[in-house]
């Protein structure tokens, strides 16, 4: 990716979480992959949501919009869960999961939130532990959908009851039922690709990643330094000696590994000066 790649990325994401673009941003994360087509993109949605609205007969409630959604993605376009190659980094481009109708949980409720928003549904992720869905209809009604597994409708007692028999941290399991913000969906697919590329040894593109996930958390001292090691092992050693130092001063000392400390010290040797 270029520098403004990056650039566009934090414009994306800046402003308060409601202002934040996420087809937008989704769509710069797709450029992972190579180039994409956003204007392309915006137009097989649209196109759609146009079905949507021709089947549900421009209402507005809830329960009928959704359940046009479910026809229209599901069973006419056959949009379904990559449960095979779940870990193809495809399934993380929105672009090529709009051309191969496909995804992980995250990008087809991401596919579904922006037809709903086309359409008028209010409709937001939500965070469930391992497997985002989404919540249609107003918080005091919800209506809970697994895009993942073409539009199974998911009530609240069942979630709850999942959520019970799984480790929280001490958090409640209501909380995993409310929306998670714009910039917290996009550091969930961040997140996956982060994975993929670490596990595939994918320098550059884990690289990539990285630098994307510091725009949306530009105080994560151990991103930074996580770009560091990165920048060394492709050759860009200013850009390492940066990271790292960067790294070691917002870090608590306990928690900065030896071997970050060494190369940070063989850097300034050889490629800076040494620090007071």
């Amino acid at each position: 990716m270029e520098d403004a790649d990056f650039e566009a990325f934090a414009a994306a994401v800046s402003g308060r979480d409601s202002d934040v673009d996420l087809f937008g941003a989704a769509m710069l994360i797709a450029g992972l992959g190579g180039p994409t087509d956003a204007h392309d993109c915006a137009r097989q949605l649209d196109l759609i949501a146009e079905a949507v609205r021709a089947a549900s007969d421009e209402t507005a409630d809830p329960g009928v919009l959704a359940q046009a959604i479910d026809h229209e993605l599901f069973t006419v376009r056959g949009f379904h869960g990559n449960e095979g190659e779940y870990s193809d980094p495809a399934n993380s481009y929105l672009d090529q999961v709009l051309k191969r109708r496909t995804g992980l949980p995250i990008t087809l409720s991401l596919v579904y939130m922006e037809v709903a928003e086309r359409v008028g549904l209010r409709c937001e992720g939500v965070g469930f532990p391992g497997h985002v869905i989404v919540r249609c209809g107003e918080p005091e009604a919800p209506i809970y959908v697994d895009p993942f597994h073409q539009g199974v409708r998911l009530d609240t007692a069942e979630l709850l009851a999942r959520l019970r028999g799984q480790p929280l941290g001490g958090a409640s399991p209501e909380s995993f039922l409310s929306a998670i913000t714009r910039r917290q969906f996009l550091q969930r697919m961040l997140r996956n690709l982060h994975i993929v590329f670490r596990e595939r040894r994918d320098l550059e593109r884990w690289r990539d990643t990285v630098e994307l996930s510091l725009r949306l958390e530009p105080w994560n001292a151990a991103l930074t330094g996580e770009r560091g090691m990165l920048n060394y092992r492709l050759g860009a050693f200013s850009a390492a000696l940066d990271d790292l130092d960067r790294y070691v001063r917002a870090s608590a000392p306990e928690m900065v590994s030896a071997g970050a400390r060494r190369l940070l010290e063989q850097l300034r040797t050889t490629h800076g000066n040494e620090e007071e």
